[in-house]
């Protein structure tokens, strides 16, 4: 089977690496694959992995119209890099954002192929939610687009439960729909040697604390201001302390923030290679996941809930949702409202103090690791694959 494979923030060491996993497996099925991004260079990867780049200027920090202009920028040049790929079975493409799908779409339409659709994040719904999109006319065009995908789209996958509902109540056949959280790379993370990086300030930072680690993206939608606020409160707790890694719109206010309550508690560090973070991980004590006080975000399905449980750390939430409830029902975490900030921190203290209630966190978070395997995730998408594209032929 030959899988066109679209997906504009493709990376392979850094963030969100889910499609290179699944990349990976599927070449092992003896699939091949053609992934078109617009990240990076044109290269084909030690795998056997062909990946053809756009080169699509993107950054978090462009303003929204030239984010937009990217977005557009891609769609374009991805449709006619597709079309010059022959012998095409199933097309898969996954958002964000939105125009993905819609290059995914015309490809089937004028390849007579079927293609499936991933939904990593449910459009417009978030950015309606999020109050970025306000103009009702535009709103309206984006729901009708969406709803045209999942009309034409062999198969719908979505990243999270509540994602799957979402779309469900839109309309779409529950059969249709297939939930693929992402990925807890297990075997990759057996292979990684807890290390911190070689500063000697981080070493001699890290050293006798219990440390609360948020690796990603540090923009308005991660709500890091909640963190940091829990760092403020603890901040006479010298054995507990925060790391921050990553890159985004809000870094400097973060860290303008450490400076000026003068919170020695927390270490904000650069963006590193997704090993490297991994290697760190190991180090720290308990894996932080913030959202924006925003219910539409509670549907998430991020990477690094994923990495934390790969590498056994218990998980605390500032959100409720369907991470909360597998947490809660494993033992592996805790999520809290948002606004409970007491609840939070005091969750924190017992993760520090209570040796016995940590490791048994620790050995639940290394358990609900097993239900989201790499492989095993991988194993059912390409089974969605197949079934979009066997699906399609037996239609026409």
């Amino acid at each position: 089977m030959k899988i066109l494979y679209l997906h504009q923030h493709f990376q392979k060491e850094k963030g969100a690496t889910r499609s290179y996993e699944f990349s990976k497996f599927f070449l092992k099925q003896g699939d091949s694959v053609t992934l078109i991004t617009g990240t990076g260079t044109s290269e084909t990867t030690a795998e056997g992995l062909e990946v053809v780049s756009t080169a699509t200027k993107y950054d978090q920090k462009m303003s929204k119209w030239r984010r937009i202009q990217a977005f557009v920028q891609f769609m374009t040049g991805s449709f006619k890099l597709g079309m010059k790929q022959k012998h095409v079975d199933v097309i898969y493409a996954t958002s964000t954002p939105l125009t993905v799908g819609l290059v995914g779409l015309a490809l089937s339409k004028m390849k007579r192929v079927p293609f499936v659709f991933e939904v990593r994040d449910v459009w417009p719904d978030v950015p309606v939610k999020l109050g970025y999109l306000k103009n009702r006319f535009l709103i309206g065009i984006l729901s009708y687009l969406e709803k045209q995908l999942y009309k034409h789209a062999a198969e719908v996958v979505a990243l999270s439960p509540a994602m799957k509902e979402n779309i469900v109540a839109k309309g779409v056949v529950s059969e249709k729909v297939h939930v693929v959280e992402n990925l807890a790379n297990n075997e990759s993370m057996k292979q990684i040697v807890a290390k911190t990086p070689t500063a000697l300030k981080v070493k001699s930072w890290v050293r006798d604390r219990f440390v609360v680690i948020h690796p990603g993206t540090m923009g308005e939608v991660n709500g890091l201001q909640h963190l940091l606020n829990a760092a403020c409160e603890l901040k006479d707790k010298s054995h507990i302390g925060f790391v921050l890694i990553g890159e985004g719109s809000e870094k400097a206010a973060l860290q303008h923030q450490v400076v000026e309550q003068g919170l020695e508690n927390v270490l904000i560090l650069d963006e590193m290679p997704k090993k490297e973070v991994q290697s760190f991980m190991k180090c720290c004590d308990l894996g932080a996941m913030t959202v924006k006080d925003a219910r539409i975000l509670w549907d998430n399905s991020a990477n690094k809930f994923f990495d934390f449980l790969a590498a056994g750390l218990p998980v605390i939430l500032n959100y409720q949702g369907w991470q909360h409830d597998v947490l809660v029902k494993s033992g592996a975490g805790e999520g809290f409202l948002y606004a409970d900030q007491a609840g939070y921190c005091r969750f924190i203290e017992e993760m520090a103090q209570d040796k016995v209630l940590y490791q048994k966190a620790q050995q639940a978070s290394k358990r609900l690791s097993e239900a989201y395997d790499a492989e095993r995730l991988a194993g059912r998408m390409h089974d969605i694959l197949v079934k979009g594209a066997g699906g399609y032929e037996a239609s026409r």
